[in-house]
């Protein structure tokens, strides 16, 4: 009996062990690695984080999520590094939660859900960023994790703010809603508005609108700027933000589920299969047609997926536990199997393949942050200090310790149009990109205007040899 229990006990302890092992390194990654995010929506979260302190309306910006911006100030206020540390302790804390998930759930090998959320490929460089879904995998797990554990009302005030760290939070509390409905729980539907009140009244001073928290909504479009896709893409892209094993076994979960409630219908395997099962399919089943319908100003990025992790690690774990049932009287062959699946999850991700982890870019620092800090911002401040930028994107705040959504003392474009608002000096930096592509100005047009002078301009080659040109304009 003794040596069965050690059987038992040893590989938990080693699955904790490599689990910690895998923590250290991601924290390690965002501490030591060269990386600043993957740029885009990273550093604008980052920026926005980082200076409400100095600028509080910044806590009740919607497009910005005021939760997360709440909760990630604090670790912004030492740089980028300090929201990327953030993002990993939200990372490994939405795995561990996976795990008490699987445990809840009553599966032989719960301890490994763990280390299967955190070698899917895509959380890595999301993690190492400024984006809001390591923290929206948190709470999400954390909901998750307390209604099954029946502490319900806590569960539905976390799940509440969601929707303030990403706009997909009101899919998710629209399956809670569901669930306390079909239950019979009336009571506790009022507190999934628990967010929404809090913040309706802390930000209605700042807005005069106690309704801002669905007037300022910055999605609420049916016209999308981004065009549309196929009905398929997330399901595509799913095989590769999370690998080829544990794709399978999702799949397997995904058709077991419904059996085994059938099976057993009990109010037990109901919540389970409508919160993991629920969730995770709705939320894809959601994006899949924001994104073909062209609505919502969905782009269709895969990192949105990354919400959804910790649960789809559940029923990834959920799919072995099946099939290791249709073994369980060859417990030879049950081990066998999982020694297998394991050695697919922690292999898969080091191998050169599309659906693997590309470490490389992950934790090293992209070609347009290091043309940004080493060329263009040096020229910059040698040439024309103390003057305002123009700029077509938000990664110049990476290099500045100014406020680039303050119009009084940053250019940022936005959505403008010309006429620009420049004062003698000023310098209009545009990209060949992101000015044309987002911002409707061309190099032609600028061109042919007569209050600017063009001054220099840069060329900036990425990974795959394509040039995107920068062309700097002084305002005489």
């Amino acid at each position: 009996m003794d040596y069965l229990r050690l059987k038992s006990i040893q590989p938990q302890k080693a699955a904790q062990l490599l689990f910690a092992i895998i923590s250290i390194a991601l924290l390690g990654a965002a501490l030591f690695g060269s990386t600043m995010g993957e740029g885009g929506d990273s550093t604008t979260h980052y920026l926005y984080s980082k200076l409400s302190w100095q600028n509080p309306s910044y806590f009740f910006n919607h497009w910005a999520k005021p939760f997360f911006t709440l909760c990630s100030s604090p670790f912004a206020q030492f740089g980028i590094k300090g929201i990327m540390v953030f993002n990993v302790l939200c990372s490994i804390a939405a795995a561990y939660f996976s795990n008490l998930i699987s445990q809840k759930l009553g599966f032989k090998y719960y301890y490994l859900t763990a280390i299967v959320v955190i070698t899917m490929p895509l959380l890595l460089p999301v993690t190492l960023s400024g984006l809001t879904e390591p923290f929206s995998a948190l709470l999400l797990s954390l909901a998750v994790y307390l209604y099954l554990n029946q502490s319900v009302l806590i569960s539905l005030i976390i799940a509440s703010f969601l929707p303030f760290v990403r706009s997909e939070g009101l899919i998710i509390i629209s399956v809670f809603a569901c669930l306390l409905v079909i239950e019979k729980r009336w009571k506790y539907l009022p507190w999934l508005m628990f967010g929404h009140v809090v913040y309706s009244l802390v930000g209605w001073a700042y807005y005069a609108d106690i309704l801002w928290v669905f007037n300022k909504i910055p999605y609420a479009t049916m016209n999308s700027v981004y065009g549309k896709g196929n009905w398929t893409h997330f399901i595509n892209q799913l095989y590769f933000c999370i690998q080829p094993f544990s794709f399978v076994m999702f799949c397997v979960a995904v058709l077991y589920l419904p059996i085994e409630w059938y099976q057993k219908k009990s109010n037990y395997h109901f919540q389970k299969l409508f919160l993991i099962y629920g969730i995770s399919l709705g939320f894809i089943a959601a994006h899949s047609a924001f994104w073909a319908l062209g609505i919502f100003n969905s782009m269709g990025l895969n990192r949105v997926l990354v919400t959804i992790f910790p649960l789809i690690g559940v029923l990834a774990m959920q799919g072995l536990h099946a099939l290791l049932e249709m073994q369980k009287n060859k417990p030879i062959y049950q081990e066998r199997f999982v020694y297998f699946f394991m050695a697919g999850i922690l292999v898969f991700p080091l191998l050169n393949n599309p659906a693997s982890t590309n470490f490389n870019e992950a934790v090293n620092i992209n070609k347009q942050h290091q043309f940004l800090r080493d060329e263009l911002m040096p020229y910059l401040e040698e040439k024309h200090p103390n003057v305002n930028y123009f700029f077509g994107e938000t990664e110049i705040g990476l290099f500045t310790g100014k406020d680039i959504f303050k119009e009084e003392t940053w250019l940022y474009p936005g959505a403008a149009v010309p006429p620009y608002n420049m004062q003698s000096g000023d310098v209009l930096v545009f990209d060949s990109l992101l000015m044309l592509e987002e911002r409707n100005i061309s190099l032609d047009q600028l061109r042919a205007e007569n209050n600017l002078i063009e001054e220099a301009h840069f060329p900036l080659v990425n990974n795959q040899k394509k040039a995107t040109f920068y062309y700097l304009f002084i305002k005489p």
